[in-house]
Formats: structure tokens, sequence, C-alpha cells
């Protein structure tokens, strides 16, 4: 009885943590000198866990239309409530000279897809820290519509209405 309770126990702190959902929120411009430029970028990070995260840092990079648009990292530590989510901000750069010649399609489009990618450090129950991947994918209507997450049967852009 008392090996089958605690197998019990084990299996319940073993089981596989589900990385958090990551969505874009918001982006500001904040400052730019001549060789780069930096955003205020809110990311709202969502925990489908039946247990709290305890997120200890994340490296986060964002590609829009495919192409690598800037990076930045935090390494704040942040609870996230179990089945719940938080705003996280974060500071992230852009390279002008890597990012020049590729704003003005990005622009034009209306409708750009956006990817965000990277690495968040998880607490685990033990106290080591455990990363986990972040990869989302969703649309960004730059005539004033919100970001949405793109549908699994992804629609090509050019079949888009104006």
């Amino acid at each position: 009885m008392v090996i089958a309770l605690m197998w019990s126990f084990g299996c319940v702190s073993t089981e596989p943590l589900e990385p958090p959902d990551v969505n874009l929120v918001d982006l500001d411009f904040v400052d730019a000198t001549v060789f780069e430029s930096t955003f205020d970028v809110a990311l709202r990070i969502s925990n489908d866990n039946p247990e709290p995260l305890i997120l200890d840092g994340a490296v986060i990079k964002l590609e829009l239309s495919g192409r690598n648009f800037g990076k930045g990292a935090t390494s704040e530590r942040i609870e996230i409530p179990r089945l719940g989510s938080v705003v996280q901000r974060l500071e992230m750069h852009l390279n002008h000279i890597a990012v020049a010649t590729k704003i003005k399609s990005v622009i034009e489009s209306k409708v750009v897809d956006y990817a965000i990618k990277g690495k968040v450090y998880v607490v685990t129950e033990s106290g080591s820290v455990r990363r986990l991947p972040i990869d989302k994918r969703g649309t960004i209507d730059l005539r004033g519509n919100q970001p949405q997450d793109l549908p699994e049967d992804k629609t090509p852009i050019d079949s888009i209405d104006s």
C-alpha cells in the first residue's frame, strides 16, 4: 500500500511540463541610434499546466514574414498561475543594418506573418532550472487589427482580401 501511494505521488511530479504558449500583444518604439532600434515588446505567456510555472528568464527572437527581426531577453523571475497567463514586457533590439533592407517589404505587405521563437527557463519542483522551447506563429494585420493566431491550415497571404 505504501509503495503504491509513493509511486502515485512520483507519477504526478514526473508528468512532463507543457511549454508555455506565447502570443504577441504589443510592440512599442522606445529608442533609436544609428545602428540599432529598441522596442518594448509585450508577450502574453499562458500556462496550460495544472501547476504554476515559475519562469526564471527567457530569450525570444521575433521573425516577421520569415525574416529575423529582433532579439530580446529577460532575467526577471515571474510566476504564471496554473491554467492562467501573464503579460510580460521585454526589450527587443533590432539591428538597423540587418533590418533596413527587409522592413519595407514587411510594411507594404499589410498582413504580416510573425513567429516568436526562443526558450524559457522554468524552475522545477526540485529547484533545478529546465529549458523549454517556444515556437509560436501568428499574423498581424497592419491595417489596425489585433494580432491573431494562425489557423492550422494557414491561408497564403496573397489570397487574403486587401
